[in-house]
């Protein structure tokens, strides 16, 4: 049953003792893997070089290496979708900006465009929001740049919105050329441009300002600076404006409660102001706005001007607008025409259109000079009365009397006596022989 020659064979070392049958079919077994051997790797050139010749005609060596750098610069390219870049401020407060799909534009430069975006950032304990349809971050600079329906949310106290802004986390520096609009619970405000430094809290809106809070408005073409963390702003060139009330300044700064009503609880003028109201006008070097008293107070060279053509100027003076009154003190003088009234203190009543004098009153009319203690003039009707230890001088003869009556139409006065009182008077001895001679 078993061939032992084939096993002495093998066991022995002689090789050769395998009958023909099987050599023959070993021999052709390797001739057939040669075979394959060499013909698979040339088929396969074959049929890259029919693909190439059938299906890209156009293709030679400069545009297949072409395509080769594409395909790599697309491979090499950041491309990820929901990524959070993660900045630490100055403040060592981290900011986070994330985007729905964020793409490198350069392969290895670090500049991204973001698909809807949105950032986190800190001014000292106040929370900003920013979001947008698209935008792009420079990570070498910290810088991003938002476009289209760009919204930020300061605190959730004010929501500003424009069609584009940049912010650069490493300066702590914002700023947008187009519109701008914010809005708060009462108050809200819109201009041209914008900047924002977050190192001082100031957000400063730069052209045709609008601001408004529930009982006031505010306009300039210049600038407003809205400093967040002291709850203030100052104004160039602004007009207030309450009711039919305006106050204009050269440099207005107006102390606020808070971003939501930006209703304001103080406001100073610096340089030259102006109140208009209903017909009357005010000047000033400087002025101060109380909101709880609801009262102006005017400083330095005040003076007020109707449009009768009285003139009345004062050192200070204080407008209280719901009583509609001003209180001028310290050197006052009226002046209408060539008629002259001097007092120490004068209230005028908007409401009754007139002025009332107190502590040594002087009126001056042409040759006439009258004094008293008190007294009224009725601008309507162009009119003074004054009371109290009344003296008219002409030509250096006076009388004197409890009541007179200046009429500043004609330039003449004249005396009355209270029931039962006298008038009395002195006459220089010169003009009394004047009158003899004649």
């Amino acid at each position: 049953m078993f061939e032992t020659q084939k096993i002495d064979t093998f066991f022995s070392g002689e090789k050769n003792l395998l009958d023909e049958k099987e050599k023959i079919f070993l021999s052709r077994r390797m001739k057939t893997v040669r075979f394959f051997k060499l013909f698979l790797p040339a088929l396969t050139a074959l049929l890259l070089g029919v693909g190439v010749a059938l299906f890209d005609f156009n293709t030679n060596s400069e545009s297949s290496t072409l395509l080769a750098d594409e395909e790599k610069l697309y491979f090499e390219k950041f491309r990820m979708k929901n990524t959070v870049f993660e900045i630490t401020g100055q403040d060592n407060k981290l900011s986070i900006i994330k985007a729905e799909i964020v793409e490198e534009a350069n392969p290895g430069e670090k500049i991204y465009t973001l698909k809807h975006p949105d950032a986190l950032t800190y001014d000292k304990d106040k929370l900003i929001t920013l979001t947008s349809q698209k935008g792009a971050f420079d990570q070498n600079t910290q810088t991003l740049h938002l476009e289209k329906d760009v919204i930020a949310d300061y605190n959730k106290q004010m929501e500003i919105k424009t069609n584009s802004g940049s912010y650069d986390f490493a300066k702590e520096y914002g700023f947008g050329n187009e519109i701008i609009t914010g809005s708060g619970d009462r108050g809200e405000f819109k201009a041209n441009q914008f900047t924002f430094d977050k190192k001082k809290g100031i957000v400063t809106l730069i052209g045709d300002v609008y601001l408004k809070s529930q009982d006031m408005e505010l306009r300039t073409p210049k600038e407003v600076s809205l400093y967040l963390n002291d709850k203030k702003f100052t104004a160039q060139k602004a007009d207030i404006h309450k009711g039919k009330d305006i106050l204009k300044g050269d440099t207005v700064t107006a102390y606020f409660k808070d971003t939501k009503t930006f209703d304001i609880e103080k406001a100073i003028s610096q340089g030259h102001t102006e109140i208009y109201s209903e017909g009357k006008k005010a000047f000033a070097d400087r002025g101060e706005y109380d909101a709880a008293n609801n009262v102006i107070k005017l400083f330095d060279n005040v003076r007020i001007v109707d449009n009768k053509g009285n003139d009345a100027t004062a050192d200070t003076g204080i407008y209280e607008m719901a009583q509609k009154t001003f209180t001028l003190e310290k050197n006052v003088k009226i002046r209408r025409k060539d008629n002259i009234i001097t007092a120490p203190k004068a209230v005028y009543f908007q409401t009754k259109d007139e002025f009332r004098f107190y502590d040594n009153v002087t009126v001056i009319q042409d040759n006439n000079k009258a004094t008293a203690k008190n007294g009224v003039y009725y601008t309507k009707k162009n009119i003074a009365e004054l009371e109290g230890n009344v003296v008219i001088t002409q030509n250096g003869n006076s009388v004197k009397g409890d009541k007179a009556i200046a009429d500043l139409n004609t330039s003449q006065s004249r005396l009355i006596a209270k029931k039962g009182g006298r008038i009395s008077g002195k006459l220089i001895e010169s003009s009394l022989k004047n009158k003899r001679k004649k």
